[in-house]
């Protein structure tokens, strides 16, 4: 098999196992939130409840590298999604919150390799010059695995074992394409030992745009539906959020993907930045109004956008050598933003009222938007590019 038909056919399966992944999270997520608001559960323990999951990478964000160094990528890739698959049953066996804190926990350290396997792939199978559109698409596709989700719980409901069970059942499914990626190619992903401190020491800008990004993106993703509810939007109409938000990053990710690959990145990011702080002005205007639901399409496609495009970057500053290292400081730093922001602004509007959300995500974007403007130097300076024979006989 030639070298860019096999890029093609390992970059496919990888997402194909991205999508059923991302519907599971699409199904078992909103599950949670609507379990917690029946019983009563504050903003801050929602919050809590939907971005701890990030806690185990965080805080072993090395032990990944060398785990994926010790046994390979695909077999780590393989016992984790087996693993959640299995743990979303035990949700409503023990539905308390205590208990529901500590399942989210575990299935984040089950699933803590996830991002770091398939975002060192998606660098190391892309050639710079598509680079931007392939982790565009790395953005849409988990949106569109999210919409699906979000289809799938509106027919099975919030209440009894059926969400749990056609959550477990996605990411069963998500196992079957990694399956089917060559050996060859699965062993491109046997490095990790080189330190973490040399990613920080060499894009600290970046970096912080990854835990910011965490912010922008896991804020809407847990606490738009609360937001909406928040601003007189009955429980059902509020449950749109989460599919409109979906829809911005499936319709708007690719296209400033496909500008980015042709446009200076840091320029681009600048934009979507800006743009972020205007749209979340004008969410505060018109949260009763129609218009609420056009400004959430155009906040996901450039929440995935802003992560998209640092991932982008990161795969032109670094070489294969040091990449699996350098991805698991940009998904540890993401992991903050993710673990920290739904809390945060969940306290904060449990104190302030709900439009802390669009305050608090607009200031985000500011300092977005200082870090790409202060990086030029940074990223400028990038190490050789990753060069890996794909070849399959």
């Amino acid at each position: 098999m030639s070298t860019a038909r096999s890029r093609h056919y390992h970059l496919a399966l990888l997402l194909l196992s991205n999508l059923c992944a991302s519907a599971s999270w699409g199904i078992v997520s909103p599950t949670i939130v609507a379990n917690c608001l029946q019983r009563g559960s504050s903003t801050l323990t929602i919050g809590i409840l939907t971005s701890i999951w990030a806690l185990p990478f965080l805080l072993a964000a090395p032990v990944y590298t060398r785990i994926v160094g010790r046994i390979s990528a695909k077999p780590a890739l393989l016992v984790g999604m087996f693993a959640d698959a299995g743990t979303v049953w035990l949700f409503p066996l023990v539905p308390y919150d205590w208990a529901w804190v500590l399942l989210q926990i575990v299935t984040g350290a089950m699933l803590g390799h996830f991002s770091l396997i398939t975002e060192a792939w998606l660098n190391l199978f892309a050639s710079e010059r598509t680079r931007a559109r392939v982790t565009s698409l790395y953005g849409i596709v988990p949106a569109i695995g999210y919409a699906l989700g979000a289809a799938i719980y509106a027919l099975v409901g919030y209440r009894g074992y059926a969400p749990y069970l056609a959550g477990s059942a996605a990411m069963a499914l998500g196992v079957l394409p990694v399956l089917l990626i060559r050996k060859e190619a699965a062993d491109i992903v046997l490095g990790g030992d080189d330190r973490l401190r040399h990613a920080f020491k060499r894009t600290p800008f970046l970096l912080t745009i990854a835990l910011l990004a965490g912010v922008l993106e896991m804020v809407p993703w847990s606490l738009m539906q609360v937001y909406a509810v928040a601003n007189q939007w009955s429980t059902r109409a509020a449950g749109f959020a989460l599919p409109v938000f979906y829809w911005g990053q499936v319709l708007l990710t690719y296209p400033l993907g496909w500008f980015a690959d042709r446009a200076p990145r840091r320029n681009v990011l600048l934009g979507t930045s800006a743009a972020a702080v205007v749209c979340m002005a004008a969410l505060a205007l018109l949260a009763r109004s129609p218009g609420m639901w056009f400004v959430i399409f155009l906040t996901g496609g450039i929440a995935t956008a802003t992560y998209t495009l640092g991932l982008a970057i990161l795969g032109q500053q670094f070489g294969a050598a040091t990449l699996v290292s350098a991805n698991a400081a940009f998904i540890a730093c993401y992991g903050v933003g993710t673990i920290l922001g739904p809390p945060i602004v969940g306290a904060l509007m449990d104190r302030f009222g709900p439009n802390a959300l669009p305050m608090a995500l607009g200031c985000t974007s500011a300092c977005i938007f200082a870090c790409a403007s202060a990086a030029r130097v940074e990223w400028q300076r990038p190490e050789s590019a990753p060069s890996i024979d794909l070849r399959c006989s």
